[in-house]
C-alpha cells in the first residue's frame, strides 16, 4: 500500500523523461546495428536499424535465449542479406557489446567491489559468478577466433565421443558445420581488426547506452523525492551494474521475477524496502515493459512493410 501511495504522487508527465531515456537505448543499438550492417547493404537506412533494435529486444524479452537474433535473422533475410552476411552482423554486434559491457563492469566492480562487500556481503560471489559468466563469453569467443584449431580439435573429440555414447549418428557432417563456424568468427575478427576506429567508436557508444541504463534509477529515486544527491549517482550506477551481472544467472526471459527481487536487495543499501520496491516497479516498466511494447509495434510495422 506504502508504495503505491508513493507512485501516486507522481504527475504522468514526470515519466516523460523516462520515457525519452529509455528510447534513446533503441535508438542507439539501431544505430550500431545501421553501421555494421551499411557495409553489406549500402541502401539500408539508419531508421531501419533502429526499427532491428527494437524488434531484437521484444524478441529477448519474451523468449528464453536467442529469440532476437532468430528475429533479426527472419528480417534481415527478407531484406536480401545473405545467411553469412547476417551470422557477421549478429556476431559482431553481440561481440563488440559484451567487450564494452565487460569493460565498464571491471571499471565499476574494481571501484566498488569492497563497498559492496560491505553493504551485501552474500550477493558478492554472484555478481561475480554473473562477471565470471559475461567475461567467459568474451574470452570463448576470442579464442575461438585467435585459436581455430585447438577448437577444432576439441569439437572432433567431442562428436566422437557423443557418437561413442550414441547421442548422434552423422558426427562427419556436424564437424564439417561446426569448422566452418570456427573459420567464420575467424573472418569476422579480422573485419574488426582491419577497421579499428569504426569498433572503437561503437564501443563508446555503446558504453554510453550502459551508462544511461544504469543511471536510471537515480531519475526515478529524483522523481520519488527520495534523499539522493550527486555522489549518489555513481553508487546507484554501480548497484545498477551489479543487478546487470546478476541477470546473466537466469535463462528466464526477460529474468522475470529474479531481476525484480535482485534489484529490491541491492537498492536497499541505499534505501528503504518500500522506496527501492517503488523504484523498481518504475525501472521494470522503463527497462523492460516499455521495450515489449515498443519491439512489438516495430515488428508489426516491419513485417507489413516486408509482406
Amino acid at each position: 500500500m506504502l508504495i503505491l501511495n508513493q507512485l501516486s504522487k507522481i504527475s504522468l508527465f514526470a515519466y516523460l523523461p523516462i520515457l525519452l531515456l529509455c528510447a534513446s537505448f533503441g535508438i542507439i543499438q539501431g544505430w550500431i546495428l545501421y553501421r555494421i550492417a551499411r557495409p553489406y547493404q549500402k541502401s539500408l537506412r539508419v531508421y531501419e536499424g533502429i526499427l532491428l533494435a527494437f524488434t531484437g529486444s521484444f524478441f529477448n524479452s519474451v523468449t528464453p535465449l536467442g529469440g532476437g537474433q532468430a528475429s533479426l535473422t527472419y528480417i534481415l533475410r527478407k531484406k536480401q542479406f545473405s545467411f553469412s552476411e547476417i551470422a557477421a552482423i549478429l556476431w559482431k554486434d553481440f561481440f563488440l557489446f559484451q567487450c564494452a559491457l565487460i569493460i565498464m563492469a571491471t571499471l565499476i566492480l574494481s571501484i566498488s567491489l569492497q563497498q559492496a562487500f560491505l553493504d551485501f556481503p552474500k550477493a558478492v560471489l554472484w555478481i561475480i559468478l554473473g562477471y565470471g559468466i559475461n567475461l567467459s563469453v568474451i574470452f570463448f569467443l576470442y579464442s575461438m577466433s585467435r585459436f581455430p584449431q585447438l577448437y577444432i580439435k576439441i569439437s572432433n573429440f567431442l562428436l566422437l565421443l557423443l557418437q561413442k555414447l550414441h547421442f548422434i549418428q552423422q558426427p562427419d557432417q556436424l564437424f564439417i558445420k561446426g569448422k566452418e563456424m570456427i573459420d567464420q568468427f575467424g573472418i569476422y575478427t579480422s573485419q574488426l581488426n582491419q577497421n579499428k576506429k569504426e569498433v572503437y567508436l561503437i564501443l563508446l557508444m555503446n558504453s554510453f547506452r550502459l551508462l544511461l541504463l544504469y543511471a536510471i534509477p537515480y531519475l526515478l529515486a529524483l522523481l520519488l523525492n527520495l534523499p539522493v544527491d550527486v555522489p549518489d549517482l555513481f553508487k546507484i550506477i554501480a548497484l545498477s551494474c551489479f543487478v546487470h551481472m546478476l541477470n546473466a544467472l537466469t535463462p528466464l526471459p526477460g529474468d522475470a521475477g529474479w531481476s525484480e527481487g535482485m534489484f529490491i536487495l541491492l537498492f536497499m543499501s541505499l534505501f528503504t524496502k518500500s522506496a527501492a520496491g517503488s523504484m523498481m516497479i518504475l525501472w521494470r516498466c522503463a527497462t523492460f515493459y516499455l521495450n515489449i511494447i515498443m519491439g512489438a509495434l516495430c515488428f508489426v510495422f516491419i513485417k507489413r512493410r516486408l509482406g
